[in-house]
């Protein structure tokens, strides 16, 4: 893992190379080619060009860019740009008289008569300063996006935490409370059922506790988790009641979000049950080519049944929001209400690769 001090000398290394890649392009390779051995002059002018780039370069980077242009005021900053550029001619053009560099290249270049001087626009230099300013003002354009793209993934990922812990906050002690009402129930009419019960509920407890703090649970010990809460269920109904639950067969290990199928099975409970008419439960789970596929189908019915359970809960609304969070592009939930035949359907499909 590499550390902030290790990343700016990363930094500092990737700056040093790429300014001496970039004189040596532009300003020492060329009279390297000439042939001739050229005065020491004539080097330190050189260098002193290569400086006053370096210099433009990061004062515009690290000070006019951040302090005007990235803040929505470009007249200070183009009021930089164009008293830097005559400014460092300038001292271009001062630094090589002072030098006595033409006089000196005379010599090396055996020019005849008197040794000329350039005047102040000097196209190199001008295509030299313009270069190093437009590439400094979008490094740190791109460098300033960059980081507000990254804060802006840092928010959202930390808003996604938040909106789970929330959710999963809501799931827990709702199936806890609905639980312990169906127990309650139970302890009036049948003690060894009840104790069944706790037996059951303490399993799930322990899978709640245990296994629902991290973000994914082993696929297998969720639908462990599901048998029981579905055998749970069944000791309370009654003989008009069918509930049919197919277990599938897993041939490897796979993760999936806690809790994230229970409100469906759950909600069949919720709404598919009467205490006056015949009605089945059909709960499907299945695994195959990495792709889950849980279907629920159940009737609906209006009246207040005999399992008297709390209406409160996560509900479908939330559970499509997990779904949406933690599988976006992975998932596909199907819900058909049929009214006309009193029949309700769901259908999830999660990709578990």
């Amino acid at each position: 893992m590499i550390t902030g001090k290790s990343k700016k000398v990363v930094t500092i290394f990737v700056h040093v190379l790429a300014w001496a890649l970039f004189g040596f392009t532009l300003i020492f390779y060329h009279p390297l080619t000439w042939n001739v051995k050229l005065p020491g002059v004539f080097w330190a002018k050189q260098t002193a060009h290569l400086c006053i780039l370096v210099i433009l370069f990061y004062v515009n980077s690290y000070y006019f860019v951040p302090k005007y242009l990235l803040k929505n005021n470009p007249a200070p900053y183009t009021f930089w740009i164009i008293i830097a550029t005559p400014v460092a001619l300038y001292l271009l053009y001062n630094i090589e008289n002072w030098l006595h560099v033409s006089e000196a290249m005379s010599h090396v270049m055996r020019r005849p008569g008197p040794p000329g001087r350039r005047g102040i626009l000097d196209g190199f230099a001008l295509m030299t300063v313009l270069l190093v300013l437009g590439i400094s003002t979008s490094l740190a354009v791109i460098q300033r996006w960059q980081r507000d793209a990254l804060l802006r993934e840092d928010l959202e990922k930390q808003q996604i935490r938040s909106e789970l812990s929330f959710l999963k906050a809501q799931i827990n002690p709702h199936f806890f409370f609905n639980t312990l009402n169906n127990i309650y129930a139970l302890s009036f009419t049948d003690v060894t059922m009840s104790r069944d019960a706790l037996l059951k509920l303490s399993r799930m407890m322990r899978y709640l506790l245990y296994e629902t703090q991290s973000d994914k649970a082993v696929l297998n010990n969720e639908i462990s988790f599901l048998k029981d809460y579905i055998e749970l269920m069944k000791l309370r109904l009654h003989g008009s009641t069918e509930v049919i639950f197919h277990e599938p067969k897993l041939l490897k290990d796979y993760s999936i979000a806690p809790m994230m199928l229970l409100p469906f099975i759950e909600n069949a409970f919720k709404h598919g049950i009467s205490a006056f008419q015949q009605t089945s439960i059909l709960i499907e789970i299945e695994v195959e080519n990495d792709i889950l596929q849980l279907r629920v189908q159940n009737n609906v019915f209006h009246e207040k049944n005999a399992l008297a359970m709390d209406s409160g809960g996560i509900g479908l609304t939330n559970t499509k929001r997990r779904l949406d969070l933690l599988y976006s592009g992975k998932h596909k939930l199907t819900i058909e209400d049929n009214k006309a035949e009193n029949n309700f359907f769901i259908e999830l499909q999660i990709d578990m690769s």
